[in-house]
């Protein structure tokens, strides 16, 4: 009876590290759902509080599902000239903000940059909320937007 339980323990602990090494995640506490495939290349993590900003917070979420970069590598010196971009079939419409993803300071936005209409305190409190949040980081970092 112990010779059966522990083959039966050592089969358990092989096959655990079997599935380990084909997944290469199998202790890893951080697993993404089904079917959701996330960038590799990034630098930090950005917790975005889409119930704080929920007009943003649902634009980026669109605009990340159509195929735009949900990585923002950061180019603040750039950023006029892309908000030109974004912006320029766009016309302004008086109540709203546009918001641009990705936002003009990411070297991904400008030409081709997904623009919503949304009110004017949801897009400039969330402008200042990452802005605050990603101040201490160099041009080039590559931050990750997570919509919570």
């Amino acid at each position: 009876m112990d010779k059966i339980k522990s083959l039966l323990i050592s089969l358990v602990v092989i096959a655990a590290v079997i599935i380990g090494m084909t997944t290469g995640d199998f202790f890893s506490s951080e697993h993404e759902p089904a079917g959701h495939k996330r960038s590799s290349g990034y630098d930090e993590v950005l917790d975005f509080p889409a119930d704080r900003y929920p007009e943003t917070g649902a634009h980026i979420r669109t605009a990340i599902k159509k195929g735009h970069s949900e990585i923002c590598t950061i180019d603040r010196d750039g950023a006029d000239e892309r908000r030109k971009e974004s912006l320029k079939d766009v016309p302004a419409k008086s109540g709203y903000d546009r918001d641009e993803w990705p936002m003009a300071m990411c070297e991904e936005g400008g030409t081709g940059a997904s623009v919503e209409y949304i009110s004017p305190s949801d897009n400039r409190g969330a402008g200042s909320w990452v802005g605050n949040q990603v101040s201490d980081y160099p041009d080039g970092t590559k931050v990750l937007f997570n919509i919570k």
